[in-house]
């Protein structure tokens, strides 16, 4: 059973994750070629639109049109570094899930599998189509700005340049804006993904250890067993519960800094692209592109936020699920055991962001009310 199979496959189209079963050395040369070029322009696009907001930008009109893609860039090019350099660490996160303790094991924990599955393709499908709108949005206005004779984005070069240049430089930014939304897409895909996964290890933990349980009681009814037998399949999932955390805070490790860049950047490009738009509520042709990116950024946030808060509830859940199981007849020992699963239930899985934001929706609240208090300071 593969995971993840189609966010992984959108970040290798945009030339930042190459595929594992490729051997040839052609091959990889050539991608590596690729990503290499993608990653420059990522971080090109990213320090001239610093440097023109360094250099040019003296009204806050401006500073707030400059800011709402520098930002987002800056995301990008962390969300891009991070899936370079921990690669390794990904890939053996994930075939960890492949493995045991955590592998399913019957009909039944594959069914579990293959809905929490298909639950992430059909979210990453549907947040994939809001992030096309939202570049269509982008590249029509980028294409109304070349018409009028500028950049699609803003950007200070040290020299100046023909109008030849000019259209390689309009093309070359609206390609690369086109990577960097899928790049943002899968990555975030991604997380989102790893996130449910621990969901789905909590369901096959508890379907698991209910079955664990009925059987012990049948044959405790039934007919006398091996205690020793039986007290290490108790350990077993006790080391399966405690394998889901390891593995939970795993993926905070791997990208507590894509986090920590993606909401300190959504919270200024919130306020900043929510100003922009109240500065030009009475010109339609100024917002309508603007419009569908910051409905995009207010998705974004809650994607990470949603399933955050989808994890720490059946974490919390999980001590109550084996409380409701058929426990009375388990010996003393037994008991205690699952003792330990529920004292350790009662604190809750949480991704954090640099132990700044935990992942709920009590922190897209937060969020919020923070960019509208931004952007008050801002209308001053």
């Amino acid at each position: 059973m593969q995971l993840l199979t189609l966010n992984f496959l959108i970040i290798t189209v945009c030339g930042i994750w190459r595929p594992i079963e490729w051997t040839s050395f052609g091959a990889k040369l050539l991608y590596n070629i690729f990503t290499v070029v993608i990653v420059l322009s990522q971080y090109f696009m990213t320090i001239t639109e610093f440097l023109d907001i360094l250099f040019v930008v003296n009204n806050i009109d401006d500073f707030a049109a400059n800011t709402l893609m520098f930002f987002s860039m800056m995301a990008v090019c962390c969300k891009t570094t991070i899936i370079l350099t921990r690669r390794n660490e990904i890939i053996n996160l994930v075939q960890s899930l492949l493995e045991k303790p955590h592998k399913p094991q019957n009909q039944d924990e594959v069914a579990i599998q293959t809905k929490f599955n298909e639950f992430i393709k059909s979210c990453s499908l549907r947040y994939s189509f809001l992030a096309t709108c939202s570049v269509t949005g982008l590249t029509v206005g980028s294409i109304i700005n070349i018409l009028h004779g500028h950049l699609p984005y803003r950007i200070w070069l040290p020299w100046n340049y023909s109008m030849r240049m000019f259209y390689i430089l309009a093309a070359h930014q609206m390609i690369t804006l086109a990577f960097a939304a899928t790049i943002d897409v899968g990555t975030e895909t991604i997380v989102f993904g790893l996130f449910i996964q621990t969901c789905a290890q909590l369901e096959i933990f508890e379907d698991r250890l209910r079955k664990l349980i009925i059987n012990k009681t049948s044959k405790y009814l039934g007919r006398t067993c091996s205690l020793k037998k039986e007290k290490t399949n108790i350990s077993d999932y006790i080391h399966y519960h405690l394998s889901i955390y390891k593995y939970a805070k795993t993926v905070n490790v791997i990208f507590n800094e894509v986090l920590f860049c993606q909401f300190f950047g959504s919270i200024l490009v919130l306020c900043t692209s929510v100003y922009f738009l109240s500065m030009h509520i009475k010109e339609p042709s100024a917002i309508i592109f603007i419009l569908m990116y910051t409905i995009c950024m207010f998705v974004q946030v809650f994607v990470y936020c949603w399933s955050g808060n989808e994890v720490i509830l059946k974490s919390a859940s999980t001590g109550e699920a084996v409380y409701r199981m058929d426990w009375t007849s388990l010996s003393i020992t037994e008991k205690k055991e699952l003792m330990m699963i529920m004292i350790r239930s009662n604190t809750p899985i949480k991704f954090t962001s640099s132990f700044l934001i935990t992942m709920s929706l009590q922190s897209y609240g937060s969020i919020l009310k923070t960019s509208y208090s931004a952007f008050n300071l801002l209308q001053k």
